[in-house]
């Protein structure tokens, strides 16, 4: 087998990998300073990938140099395409100083593409025996293709990338790889602006080739053609020429590449961990240090040293070199002997803080097995207490264990730090071990700090804070159909993993403590976040009834529903198709039924016009299938999501559900709720009741659910201070009602249905920064119009106004905005030269994030209170669920009344603002069927 040279297209691959991340997430992946990352971390994880699979053994990258003699021979070339992204321009940079930090050859060439360079090198190689891979977005390259040069391309995801062999091509385009450009010089290439023959089609391009072979030869057989097809090839014959030259790659440049400098080596990757740590990619860090610890462990085998063609190409851009990160180490004593035990709990009673953590045999906190328990009380030791191997190594009972750490563990002087602390102390409640008070939890500490950072694991903190490295879990367990429990892994071999997770959380804790001082996040740390671990792990201990036989017969009501849901698209449509195929379904819409997609020059891969849930939601009322399209979409999702998956869900020891509420879930302070989500449960529609229904109250007690009222838009009122809106609220009116009587001009009495809907979407609609473009297509009205209301709302409103100003001004000055109590978010980039849309975005989420992020904080104090007002007034309700701004308890059938009005006291108390909160009480037996409590 011949040797392999891999070459990437640098700019394809940065663009795919850009958009792709971008498009997965709602959040700007940045760095804390604001850099923007995520064409740099598509780019590197594809590259690391591609070394961790295919271990290359040759290497180069190739970049575009900017214009080229196209450009010249066709001014109009590419001028489709949209201009680069501002984010994504930084970023080709720093992706350009990534390659040089791995020490792979650089190739560009001015006034030539990308393509040029490739297809040059790719023959240069082959010629001297050499097999090539090219690695790219752009399928122009297919042209190259041949026995010796493979084509990778992404398919509908970056993990679906697939390798073109001849026969791929000619699958894929209908034509061989040598005739890719023929085909472009009839068809044109829309992607890059080559006009190709005006009515030539795909299929027409196939079949003349298919017989042809060549353009030349087609146009030297224009008499045998029929006279429709001969005319409009006569008529285009110098744009098809001229497109055959824009398509065609060159594969002659005078550019050399040492081979011997593109042979891989991760033997020092130095340059490459300083700027990985830069660029806070700490997963891509860890993944890194096992390649080269592979690399170094397993040298390839020495090779004839080969040069292609003389000198190498210019390297452009240094990075910056930094030591090798050291591995983190610590001294770890192993208590599995009473006198190991007594002396570890000396040193707990001498300790005024205590950090630990658990090793389990599952993520379940509320079924794995407890398989050790670590601590730390001083920085450079830890001690690890093995309670659950199953390698026959020496082990104290648990009961033992847990009555000689209960003194410390329980001591209120004793402060009790670790990572992701509910989990640990949800495990050791379990084993009759109530761990307080709960004081420092570092995944909260460092989501505070950074609410929007993907970087709050330990050891990603690690490396961050204390430059040290941590092993992965992954590297005693592994991965995949190997993967082995905690409980089979060798005590010598666990306990420094484990210890280091005690210790390490040790000493992140003064680290970060300053940094939330510095950032004004202390107050929201210790009187909200913190206390709220113990009310959530309560919560999720307690879990509630899920009636699994309802959710059955649900299911197949729906699994019929659906059923004739398709016959009445397919009736509607006029044939049967695969309602699950976004291509097809494209095909059924856009050329069957010749639907107008709201934006024509909008595709996707394939080539077709897209039918996701926003552009189906644009397009409802052009036609009968596009309402049934997309209720069909949403009892199919209700139907596996819930119907199906809720049911599997049930704790076989408790016959509840317990699902997972996450502080650190979203950067608006707000839960999340995970294994499964309660919180995304549609409520307004019917099959969202229905699933609601399949919860249930215990025998003998009744479900309540509490739920604040506008409360977003009292706190609007509340800060901007606007005495209309503050007056409404005090006289108790209907706020929407009220809205609508402004902006239309009309008595309160007069006011509509129609004109409270339009209202109430305008409130919530500035709540949350929406333009009045956007106020338009959520509401039905002109764009005139909804400039009118918004006007009209304005004036009735003038300080909500002022205050929507206000924070654009702040959030663009000091780059963060703060709740009432002080909770912050960051907006970097509305001071830097970020692009129109991330400005806008960020403007609105600046809007919005101080009367959300408030909302939460106000929910999670009332949930802070409330444990110990029930506690006080002996009512033996329960609380289950949070729900946005509701609340779910369980109590007696007796009690109900009285556990109700004790919440609402509780949440409308929660916190003072200029107005009264307001809370509404239901009750029933099951969570979709309640009725409305009214006060006695």
């Amino acid at each position: 087998m011949p040797p392999i040279l891999y070459l990437i297209d640098g700019h394809a691959l940065a663009y795919r990998t850009f958009f792709a991340i971008s498009a997965s997430t709602s959040e700007r992946l940045q760095t804390h300073a604001g850099e923007p990352t995520a064409g740099i971390y598509g780019f590197a994880s594809v590259l690391m990938r591609l070394l961790e699979v295919e271990k290359p053994e040759y290497l180069a990258v190739a970049f575009d140099s900017g214009h080229s003699f196209r450009d010249v021979v066709f001014p109009a070339y590419k001028a489709t395409r949209a201009k680069m992204p501002d984010d994504l321009r930084s970023q080709v940079e720093r992706i350009r100083q990534m390659v040089d930090a791995f020490h792979i050859p650089r190739l560009e060439l001015e006034n030539y593409e990308a393509d040029d360079v490739l297809g040059s090198i790719a023959r240069q190689a082959v010629a001297k025996g050499f097999g090539v891979k090219i690695i790219t977005g752009d399928r122009d390259l297919l042209q190259l293709v041949d026995d010796r040069i493979l084509v990778n391309l992404p398919g509908k995801s970056l993990s679906e990338a697939r390798d073109y062999n001849a026969a791929d091509v000619m699958a894929y385009l209908g034509v061989r790889p040598d005739q890719v450009v023929d085909y472009k010089a009839l068809v044109g290439d829309k992607s890059d602006n080559i006009p190709g023959v005006m009515g030539i089609g795909e299929k027409t391009a196939q079949t003349l080739l298919a017989t042809y072979s060549t353009l030349d030869e087609i146009y030297a057989h224009l008499e045998d053609l029929k006279k429709g097809e001969r005319a409009k090839l006569e008529a285009g014959r110098d744009s098809a020429y001229l497109s055959q030259k824009l398509a065609t790659i060159l594969t002659d440049l005078q550019i050399s590449l040492d081979l011997e400098r593109a042979k891989v080596s991760l033997a020092d990757v130095s340059e490459v961990e300083s700027l990985f740590l830069d660029l806070e990619f700490r997963t891509l860090l860890l993944n890194l240090r096992k390649l080269s610890a592979k690399s170094i462990a397993q040298p390839p085998a020495p090779n004839e040293q080969l040069r292609l063609f003389g000198e190498p190409v210019t390297q452009i851009g240094e990075a910056p070199i930094a030591p090798v990160i050291p591995r983190y180490e610590l001294t770890v004593h192993i208590v599995d002997t009473p006198a190991a035990l007594q002396d570890l709990t000396r040193a707990l009673a001498d300790a005024n803080v205590i950090s630990f953590d658990t090793e389990t045999t599952s993520t379940d906190r509320m079924r794995s097995q407890l398989v050790g328990i670590s601590l730390a009380v001083r920085e450079g030791e830890g001690y690890y207490i093995p309670v659950g191997h199953v390698t026959g190594e020496p082990q104290l009972p648990i009961v033992q264990v847990i009555a000689a750490l209960r003194p410390a563990m329980t001591d209120p002087s004793k402060q009790k730090v670790g990572q992701n602390l509910k989990f640990d102390s949800m495990v050791l409640e379990r084993y009759k071990l109530h761990v307080a008070p709960l004081t420092f939890d570092t995944m909260i500490a460092a989501w505070l700090i950074n609410p929007a950072s993907h970087s709050v694991g330990l050891k990603e903190m690690a490396g961050s804070y204390l430059n040290a490295s941590m092993t992965h879990i992954e590297e005693l367990i592994g991965r995949g159909k190997t993967q082995i429990t905690m409980a089979e892994v060798p005590v010598a071999q666990a306990a420094p993993y484990a210890a280091a997770d005690a210790e390490i959380a040790l000493r992140l804790m003064p680290i970060l403590q300053q940094e939330m001082d510095e950032k004004g996040a202390l107050r929201i740390f210790h009187e909200v976040e913190m206390p709220l671990i113990d009310v959530l792990a309560d919560m999720e201990r307690n879990g509630i009834t899920l009636n699994a036989q309802i959710l059955h017969d649900m299911s197949q009501e729906a699994a019929l529903r659906l059923a004739k849901m398709e016959d009445e698209l397919y009736a509607l449509v006029g044939y049967s198709f695969n309602l699950n195929s976004t291509q097809q379904l494209s095909k059924a819409l856009f050329e069957t039924l010749h639907l107008a997609p709201p934006d024509r020059r909008k595709k996707t891969a394939s080539g077709h016009f897209s039918t996701s849930a926003d552009v189906l939601d644009e397009m409802r009322g052009q036609h009968p299938a596009i309402d049934r399209i997309l209720e069909y979409r949403e009892l199919s999702k209700l139907k596996s999501t819930y119907l199906d998956s809720l049911p599997l869900e049930v704790n076989p020891d408790s016959g509840r559900i317990h699902t997972s509420f996450s502080q650190t879930g979203s950067v608006t302070g707000r839960l999340a709720s995970s294994d499964p989500n309660l919180q995304n449960i549609p409520t307004r529609s019917e099959y969202g009741r229905l699933v609601r229904g399949g919860f249930t109250a215990a025998e003998g007690y009744q479900l309540i659910s509490v739920d604040y009222s506008q409360v977003e838009l009292r706190i609007l009122a509340h800060i901007s201070g606007d005495e209309a809106m503050l007056d409404a609220f005090r006289q108790g009116q209907d706020i929407h009602a009220t809205t609508a009587a402004a902006i239309f001009g009309v008595p309160l009495a007069s006011v509509s249905k129609d004109m409270r809907r339009k209202a109430k979407s305008i409130n919530f609609g500035l709540v949350y920064g929406m333009s009045a473009f956007g106020l338009s297509r959520t509401t039905g009205l002109t764009l005139g119009e909804s400039e009118n209301f918004v006007k009209a709302y304005f004036k009735q409103f003038p300080r909500v106004k002022e205050y929507l100003d206000g924070m654009r001004r702040t959030a663009a000055l000091q780059g963060y905005v703060e709740t009432l109590l002080g909770r912050r978010r960051y907006f970097p980039n509305l001071s830097g030269q970020a692009n129109v849309n991330m400005r806008n975005r960020e403007e609105r989420e600046a809007i919005n994030a101080p009367i959300q992020g408030t909302a939460a904080d106000i929910m999670k104090l009332a949930m802070i209170a409330l444990e110990p007002a029930l506690k006080a007034a002996d009512c033996p309700a329960r609380l289950l669920l949070q729900v946005h701004d509701e609340l779910v308890l369980e109590a007696p059938d007796a009690k109900v009344k009285s556990a109700a009005r004790l919440v609402q006291n509780v949440m409308e108390k929660a916190y003072t603002l200029s107005i009264p909160l307001e809370t509404e009480a239901r009750c029933g037996k099951t969570w979709g069927a309640m009725e409305v409590m009214k006060n006695d």
